[in-house]
């Protein structure tokens, strides 16, 4: 007995071959530029909660709490060359009931307790002003007065300073400000105002 072939002919082949790419050319850019966002929020996300951490820190232990940059993440780097894509905050008092002159010094002395380590992806660049590698909170909550505090810091991905989804800038600009508290600025002007100061997105 015949039996009824069953299948596609060549044109409802094509035709889904057609759809299917117009398809993919719509959604990978989409989902592309998705990606690189949610990894430009978790990054900005990631140093406002760890300035927030060491300022809470350090007027909850009422002790000097410090944020630095550090590539090994157990000290803070000295070398001003060095990425800010990795760092640590930690207690910058190794006892709090005896004063001791290395407390509140910024580095990493013998019993001081690092509190968290971080860093960020490959695909993040960060810009700040040479010689900003660390910022210490003192009891109060207000960052220590140093010419090495972080006051500024720009992040930026492969597209730089360009008009995201909401008209907002792909990059991100984040200030700590004399207070000690954290903000993140999407604004293409202020972000650019960030090139001025610090330096323009690789």
């Amino acid at each position: 007995m015949n039996t009824k072939q069953r299948g596609f002919t060549v044109l409802e082949l094509m035709f889904a071959i057609a759809l299917l790419a117009v398809l993919v050319g719509i959604g990978v850019p989409a989902l592309r530029d998705f990606v690189r966002n949610s990894r430009m929020v978790a990054a900005s996300n990631d140093i406002i909660t760890d300035f927030n951490l060491a300022r809470s820190e350090a007027v909850k232990r009422r002790v000097a709490v410090t944020l630095c940059k550090s590539q090994n993440l157990e000290t803070c780097d000295a070398d001003d060359e060095d990425p800010f894509r990795s760092w640590i905050v930690f207690v910058d008092d190794a006892d709090p009931a005896v004063i001791d002159a290395n407390d509140g010094n910024g580095e990493v002395d013998d019993d001081e307790v690092i509190l968290r380590r971080r860093s960020l992806p490959e695909t993040i660049t960060v810009v700040t002003a040479g010689d900003q590698i660390r910022s210490t909170f003192l009891p109060s909550g207000f960052p220590a007065v140093e010419t090495e505090r972080v006051a500024q810091m720009l992040l930026c991905d492969e597209r730089g300073n360009v008009a995201a989804a909401g008209g907002n800038s792909a990059a991100r600009g984040v200030e700590i400000l004399p207070t000690g508290r954290p903000s993140v600025f999407r604004d293409v002007g202020t972000v650019a105002s960030y090139e001025s100061a610090l330096g323009d997105c690789p």
